[in-house]
């Protein structure tokens, strides 16, 4: 396995900045960064070439080969544009998320192994790959990537360069997925028990990643995500062996994604797979793990307490090693 470490970064980012808003954090954590999951080509319509994927790994300190931790693989948000697997945490109107990465560090201290990872972007010019998630292209919402790419002093992007990133982004976490699957003995993680999540994009990538790609994980937890009903009805059908699925919304979330968040939940229910949806009251697109949310039964938790209940009920005991 080929990693690249750096002993200073373990006390650096997401652990120190807030892992325990909303989860519960305990001691006893091990990271290691920028671990080398697979390539993948960039720029193939200028100058193609490959670059590598990484992850940041989350263990228990105590994790060690041969146990069988269920796993968490997450991607972060920022409109398929910006953000990092270090630190996604972006404010608005006075309201800021809890990074995945401060997610997967939780995690770890409650004993599951958890994977931060890297993807390519829509400006690096990736390849779509062979095994398309989206029908259609031309019904991508593009107002979040266009507010982004302003800040980011990009010109406006064509539907087609938004949906190669997105369909790159979800390759790259299936390869994340195998790569763990592949080493599953050596991290000390359940190769049976991996759940695949993320905020925002990387929520998009996690959907994508379980029900367009198929990658064989055993949940997905969707923090502001988003699936087109073409997709999902093309995606999520009657008599397949999926995963199920956790749903979390900002209450004013952008109009796509909220709009969308009950039709996601009613159809995983009419085709008999097992979700959870869950909304932020007052909350915009941006909120932290600590936010108190409500689920379709009333039920009050915070966000955190709600994906840490939601894995639980996939996978049982993560200290079930």
């Amino acid at each position: 396995m080929n990693h690249h470490h750096d002993p200073a970064e373990r006390a650096e980012g997401a652990e120190r900045t807030g892992a325990a808003r909303g989860l519960g954090a305990i001691e006893g954590l091990r990271i290691t960064r920028d671990v080398v999951y697979g390539r993948a080509p960039i720029h193939i319509h200028s100058q193609p070439q490959d670059r590598e994927l990484t992850l940041d790994l989350y263990q228990p300190s105590d994790c060690q080969p041969g146990d069988s931790r269920p796993a968490l693989v997450m991607a972060f948000g920022g409109a398929f544009h910006r953000g990092d697997k270090r630190q996604d945490e972006f404010e608005q109107a006075g309201q800021r998320n809890t990074p995945v990465s401060a997610y997967c560090a939780a995690l770890a201290r409650r004993g599951y192994v958890a994977a931060s990872i890297d993807y390519r972007l829509v400006q690096e010019d990736p390849d779509p790959g062979a095994t398309p998630v989206i029908g259609n292209p031309q019904g991508i919402p593009l107002s979040r990537v266009a507010h982004v790419r302003q800040l980011l002093g990009l010109p406006p992007a064509t539907a087609e360069m938004v949906w190669a990133g997105m369909e790159a982004a979800a390759d790259d976490m299936a390869q994340s997925v195998a790569f763990l699957q592949a080493h599953a003995h050596a991290l000390g993680l359940d190769a049976s028990r991996i759940a695949v999540g993320g905020f925002s994009a990387g929520a998009r990538t996690a959907l994508g990643c379980a029900y367009g790609e198929r990658s064989p994980v055993a949940a997905v937890v969707s923090l502001s995500g988003f699936m087109a009903d073409d997709d999902l009805v093309r995606l999520v059908a009657p008599g397949q062996p999926l995963p199920p699925a956790l749903f979390i919304t900002g209450e004013h979330d952008l109009d796509y994604i909220a709009s969308q968040a009950s039709r996601l939940h009613a159809h995983f229910g009419q085709v008999g797979l097992m979700s959870q949806a869950w909304t932020v009251p007052g909350a915009g697109h941006f909120y932290a793990a600590e936010r108190s949310a409500l689920d379709a039964q009333g039920r009050d938790a915070t966000v955190g307490e709600a994906v840490l209940a939601f894995l639980e009920e996939a996978f049982g005991d993560p200290q079930r090693a």
